[in-house]
């Protein structure tokens, strides 16, 4: 009897989530989205509701071709590709598949692409337009705006790490930092510079009068509404920061070039690229090292700038 591919994806995606092997809700939202695009391209291929038998080299080779012509970036049938390739390895090892269709297909090559970093003109903009209130909002909110772009720019957190900052993980006095749950619920702590954490302390009040729950577990950062703010959230209100302040959106995540900003100019003034490693969270050092190359091209286009922390401070009221 054929085994559907929707049920198989779901058992790989619990498997991925079982005790020992945590992957975070991000992470199993973007494996079914990926499996649902292969469902849909297996079944053009058979014109029949997927099934695990469906997972052939042929098949498979088709629906890459389709994928292609679609004019699906090489990025993104990269990440499919290895997202199939983790299910039909666990299929193979639960014996419901007897070879892995994908072992020997190749990746498709994504393109050599360097971070983007934003220019000092253009974090000041952006602080600008965060320290105005959007009249699009309702109701606005210029310390939140300006709490999630010191957050990002100056600590180099991912959109998702922030939003799921806590009241705890915030620790002000001589030496502020943040405590950052990141990838693999590595947890991480982010110095900051004292200007930036001034711009925190000041939006504390702000959310206290919005806040519905006000304990250490309760969410650093919320909504005018009092709830927390999500992952999409946080990107929506950086997108409407580089709308106000006349910047075209970075291609990918929105509040992920904030997140190269900040790496790009530690690696600019110096700092060692296993520290800037460590600030990011990132697993392998062969990950941060594109900064180095990304810094050396922003050097050439604007000689040494100074890190977003300090232009960030020197900007702040």
């Amino acid at each position: 009897m054929s085994e559907l591919f929707e049920d198989a994806a779901r058992d790989w995606i619990a498997e991925r989530r079982a005790v020992g092997r945590t992957i975070s809700a991000e992470t199993a939202k973007a494996y079914r989205a990926d499996l649902a695009s292969w469902r849909r391209y297996l079944e053009a291929q058979t014109g029949a509701a997927a099934t695990v038998q469906d997972l052939t080299g042929p098949v498979i080779k088709a629906a890459l071709a389709e994928m292609n012509n679609a004019g699906l970036a090489p990025a993104s049938r990269r990440r499919l590709v290895t997202t199939l390739r983790g299910l039909c390895r666990y299929l193979v090892l639960e014996s419901r598949l007897p070879t892995d269709p994908t072992a020997a297909m190749q990746t498709p090559r994504a393109p050599a692409r360097l971070p983007v970093a934003f220019t000092d003109s253009q974090i000041a903009a952006l602080l600008d337009a965060a320290l105005t209130a959007d009249p699009h909002a309702r109701p606005a909110a210029p310390p939140l705006d300006v709490a999630i772009l010191v957050i990002l720019a100056a600590g180099g957190l991912r959109a998702s790490e922030a939003a799921g900052l806590r009241l705890l993980d915030y620790r002000p006095g001589e030496e502020p930092s943040l405590r950052v749950l990141g990838k693999g619920r590595k947890a991480r702590t982010v110095p900051l510079d004292p200007s930036v954490a001034a711009q925190i302390d000041t939006y504390l009040p702000w959310r206290a009068e919005h806040a519905t729950t006000d304990t250490d577990a309760s969410p650093l950062l919320i909504r005018p509404d009092g709830r927390s703010l999500t992952r999409d959230t946080i990107s929506y209100r950086v997108n409407r920061l580089y709308a106000r302040a006349g910047i075209a959106k970075p291609e990918g995540e929105a509040a992920h070039a904030l997140r190269h900003t900040f790496a790009v100019s530690m690696v600019d003034v110096g700092v060692p690229i296993s520290e800037v490693q460590q600030l990011l969270g990132h697993e392998s050092i062969a990950t941060t090292g594109i900064y180095l190359k990304a810094s050396a091209a922003h050097l050439r286009a604007a000689s040494a700038a100074p890190s977003a922390a300090r232009l960030l401070a020197s900007k702040l009221p």
